[in-house]
């Protein structure tokens, strides 16, 4: 393609990305499906653009689009509300990814026909929910704080939680052995030395940029987020979890005074995060995130019907699953508009679709089958979602959801605690 001419197109899909933006906040139709769309018009459609085209600079690209959202989801997260939220977070993170994980093994097995190993790591790969996806959609949505910090925390967690149990099942696939306690011991360690990082560069971050003048330059902030990400990911833990971590700790200075107090005489407003800084990210996660989607769309395939049939049928059982884990992990107090939300809040994102690829780098033998198969869940998780958040905002089919949260506090507006809008 013409530089000039991509140059022309790539100012096209941004002022193309506002505009869906705000056709979203008017009407609550997900911009997302849009930019899917788009995607897959240029990519698998008509074949104008492929993710081989891009090169290394695609999975570059997408790393950079979680590291950024993450970090940003991160500023806004208060950690009282954390503290608060962790029950329940916790809770629903189990139970929504051991019954996905259970439900996708079951349907694998009955009507792939493949080996247990095969359905378990499909299971773990589309069992979690995209951070990319869900951070920057439930701001629009009207939900309470709490179960906003319930959602981006989920999607951190169960990130994390597919990355590293892939890799303990590609190990064990390569060493015929598997071990659960080196599993734990792995899990557990990539928690908490990302989380202890991630803290600790925050708090560095304050001193030095209190310090050295260049730390207050706008773009230090993401290239320190990038050295840490990379630093982290290079002795083996979760880069994820850490610029996550980084970002609530930098939004969340003044718990961390006492910290700080013997370090240095800090004056915690001075070193906090300005508006225009603020500002600059969001508008840096609106452009990667508009790009982001329409490269999920042209990284899905739809090669073969039987996969892509199985990738839709495991997607509807997904959302059924999510309902009782909702049910069972949220407290009464809950509106039952954030409860609907919560229960249809589980799209997959371009972090699932790069999991995806990673058994067959291996030369896992199945590893074509379950690639097919999880950008078929991808590409039908984000177009569930959607039309879901259309038909529980905009026509009775929320009444259905009413009823399954019976008990749930009843708002006659939509989130007192957050936004309002229509119940």
């Amino acid at each position: 393609m013409d530089v000039a001419v991509l140059v022309f197109f790539i100012g096209i899909l941004i002022i193309l990305g506002h505009i869906l933006s705000e056709v979203f906040a008017r009407t609550k139709i997900p911009d997302l499906l849009f930019l899917l769309i788009i995607g897959l018009v240029l990519g698998p459609v008509l074949g104008l653009l492929t993710p081989e085209m891009f090169g290394i600079l695609g999975p570059i690209f997408s790393t950079i689009s979680l590291i950024v959202i993450l970090f940003e989801g991160g500023l806004n997260l208060r950690i009282e509300a954390i503290k608060s939220t962790f029950r329940e977070c916790s809770h629903l993170t189990l139970l929504n990814f051991c019954g996905a994980v259970g439900v996708t093994v079951f349907v694998v097995l009955l009507l792939a026909g493949t080996d247990p190993l095969t359905g378990f790591m499909l299971a773990i790969i589309v069992a979690g929910t995209s951070p990319s996806v869900v951070i920057p959609l439930i701001r629009q949505l009207g939900l309470s704080e709490k179960s906003q910090t319930i959602l981006s925390i989920e999607s951190a967690l169960t990130d994390v939680l597919s990355i590293v149990l892939l890799l303990i099942a590609l190990q064990a696939y390569q060493l015929h052995r598997f071990s659960f306690a080196v599993a734990i011991e792995t899990l557990v360690g990539s928690f908490a030395i990302a989380i202890i990082i991630g803290i600790a560069g925050g708090i560095a971050w304050s001193v030095i940029r209190k310090k050295v003048a260049f730390f207050n330059k706008i773009f230090a902030i993401p290239a320190f987020i990038f050295i840490l990400y990379g630093f982290i990911e290079i002795i083996g833990f979760s880069g994820a979890i850490a610029a996550l971590v980084f970002g609530i700790t930098l939004g969340n200075l003044g718990y961390f005074r006492g910290i700080l107090a013997p370090v240095a005489d800090l004056d915690v407003k001075k070193i906090e995060l300005t508006e225009t800084e603020k500002a600059f990210f969001g508008e840096i996660v609106f452009l990667l995130r508009t790009f982001f989607f329409i490269y999920i769309g042209l990284s899905i395939q739809f090669n073969n019907r039987p996969v892509f049939i199985l990738g839709l049928i495991i997607t509807l059982l997904l959302y059924l699953v999510r309902i009782p884990a909702v049910w069972l992990s949220i407290p009464r107090s809950t509106s039952v508009w954030d409860a609907s939300v919560m229960a249809v809040m589980i799209p997959k994102g371009l972090a699932t679709a790069v999991l995806a690829s990673m058994p067959l780098q291996q030369a896992y033998p199945e590893g074509l089958f379950i690639q097919e198969a999880t950008y078929a869940i991808v590409l039908f998780s984000i177009i569930i979602n959607s039309l879901l958040i259309i038909l529980l905002d905009k026509t009775a089919f929320s009444r259905a959801y009413r009823r399954i949260f019976t008990g749930f506090r009843q708002d006659t507006e939509r989130g007192e605690e957050g936004k309002t809008g229509p119940g």
